[in-house]
């Protein structure tokens, strides 16, 4: 009678004290879905009751007389108990855990208690799980301002009005030929680890340590558009992966595109962001997308005002930003914290990849692209139809987005004819939307001014299998755009011909299997898309280029 007076006073103070306190989950609730086992450390027992109400858990509780008093009380917040212990009546109560597991319960278990020690797993719960085939899903909870008592758990008692986190871990299964050590230690080291998370890094500003410990880590990269800087941005998200591969990585991105990032091992989600819509409705649900994903963290790698709006949206706790290739601009400092490159020469890749090494990332060049089988098959028809020579490709592209980085037309066509007559290549010409509606008009220049048989694909291949063909290409040429980001990310023997910017921060990049033919001039670098007078450009000769691919296709020879 003594205890259940005790217990609904108790209940009743607890419960108005709850009342106060504002929860977040992080993994959701997994117990609302499906039966499973759940071990918490014993120091947190009050809040994990607090957070758990209703939820029909059956939880194991000692049979002492704190254990009366216990096992009354969190039958008040809706748990089923079973009487027992590692050290009294153990045997019993863990036998009826199973029992109740087979049937499909959700059972809860103090993993170090009835008296430690202090963190140190039982393995009853691994025994449960291996008989039961449920999966272990290890969770753990922290108030941000409590009160830790002197007991040997280090009880710990929320304070009013304070916040409060609860995460889960993935689930962890036992197999009937698994060691029950093994397993021990492994879940022990598991509940310790999100357990540093909820008490300590999460409520500090060490965005590597809050990485590293949280077990659903969740990382969006904004870098919307074009070509050249999603292939300029794919180092970094290597990078990040390879240090938080249990982080979900999502990406932002336009969907012109798109199919470049499309089905990447890499990238757990694609968030297309469509750059025609203006509407208010259309924000509306677009923000609503990215903040159900609760994102930890922002990486902004394109630095303007649209990729500001589009960090603000999603709302990540924490927010980082590239200085791009030519500084955040257009306000988007205010939004995401800058990390800096100190050289002002270097290139955009080592721009971005700032962003990974300030998370603790290595700085290792690897562009993940992903190209499926279907692809190489398509492209193979498509060459054959048209009868090309898939065994000697040289491709050439002659578009890009600026008017005043194209090579002349008519020079294309001469190189083609001389490249024809040296190799007895097949000379394929490629371009798509990137380079806008004018680069088919492009093509038919080249053909105009040339004698050989040149086969024009523009606008034949998707970005997946424009990847596919630069893989039977023997050399690419090509002005600065896409395709020629493309075809150096794939390691493409490849002639770049580049004009008004600055090879340094935006061309291929150093130790490729690229070269690169630039002329120097005062006026250079200059962002002037449509210069009238491209010097720079016109300067190139096409015995030069001719002399440059020879090198390149000779040396496939040796």
């Amino acid at each position: 009678m003594k205890n259940k007076i005790i217990s609904g006073v108790v209940f009743l103070v607890v419960w108005l004290f709850d009342k106060t306190v504002r929860k977040k989950f992080i993994n959701g609730r997994p117990y609302a879905s499906e039966p499973s086992l759940y071990p918490f450390w014993h120091g947190t027992s009050l809040q994990m009751v607090m957070n758990n109400q209703k939820s029909g858990i059956v939880i194991m509780t000692s049979l002492s007389k704190d254990g009366d008093l216990i096992s009354s009380l969190v039958k008040s917040f809706g748990f089923d108990t079973v009487r027992g212990s590692s050290s009294r009546g153990a045997e019993k109560a863990l036998k009826e855990m199973v029992r109740l597991a087979l049937e499909g319960k959700k059972l809860a278990y103090a993993a170090d208690g009835p008296r430690g020690p202090y963190h140190k797993l039982k393995s009853g719960i691994i025994y449960t799980a291996q008989k039961s085939g449920l999966p272990i899903y290890p969770v753990a909870t922290c108030p941000k301002r409590k009160i830790t008592l002197r007991s040997w758990d280090r009880t710990e008692i929320p304070i009013p009005f304070t916040k409060v986190i609860q995460i889960y871990s993935a689930p962890i299964y036992v197999k009937p030929e698994d060691d029950i050590e093994q397993k021990r230690v492994e879940v022990e080291n598991e509940l310790n680890k999100i357990f540093e998370f909820v008490s300590s890094a999460y409520w500090q500003k060490d965005i590597s340590r809050y990485l590293s410990l949280n077990p659903s880590a969740k990382i969006l990269i904004v870098q919307p558009s074009r070509i050249g800087d999603i292939i300029f941005a794919l180092p970094t998200l290597a990078a990040i992966k390879r240090k938080y591969p249990h982080a979900k990585i999502s990406w932002i991105v336009d969907e012109r595109c798109y199919e470049i990032l499309e089905g990447n091992p890499l990238l757990d989600k694609i968030f297309i962001w469509d750059r025609t819509k203006r509407s208010l409705g259309y924000y509306k649900k677009l923000r609503k997308s990215l903040r159900n994903e609760r994102f930890d963290l922002s990486i902004d790698l394109h630095g303007l005002a649209k990729s500001a709006m589009l960090v603000k949206l999603a709302g990540a706790k924490f927010k980082i930003a590239s200085s791009s290739t030519n500084g955040m601009r257009e306000f988007s400092r205010f939004f995401s914290k800058e990390i800096k490159n100190t050289n002002a020469q270097a290139h955009c890749i080592d721009r971005h990849l700032e962003t990974a090494k300030y998370l603790q990332c290595d700085g290792k060049i690897e562009y993940p692209i992903y190209i499926p089988e279907h692809a190489y098959e398509s492209v193979k028809v498509k060459l054959e139809n048209k009868g090309v020579d898939i065994k000697n490709i040289i491709a050439m592209h002659a578009g890009g987005g600026w008017t005043s980085r194209r090579w002349a037309a008519v020079k294309f066509g001469q190189l083609a004819e001389k490249l024809n007559k040296e190799f007895g290549a097949d000379i394929i010409l490629i371009g798509g939307k990137e380079g806008g509606l004018s680069e088919k008009g492009l093509s038919e220049d080249i053909l105009s001014s040339s004698k050989v048989k040149i086969t024009d694909m523009t606008g034949e291949f998707t970005l997946k299998e424009l990847c596919a063909f630069f893989k039977l290409c023997k050399v690419f040429v090509g002005n600065e755009a896409g395709p020629m980001h493309i075809a150096t990310a794939l390691n493409i023997p490849s002639v770049a011909i580049l004009g008004p910017t600055n090879a340094k921060r935006t061309g291929p990049y150093a130790g490729g299997n690229t070269q690169i033919i630039q002329h120097k001039f005062s006026c250079q670098p200059c962002r002037n898309r449509s210069c009238k007078n491209p010097v720079c450009m016109h300067d190139i000769g096409v015995e030069e280029v001719f002399e440059a691919v020879k090198n390149t296709y000779g040396r496939l020879e040796v």
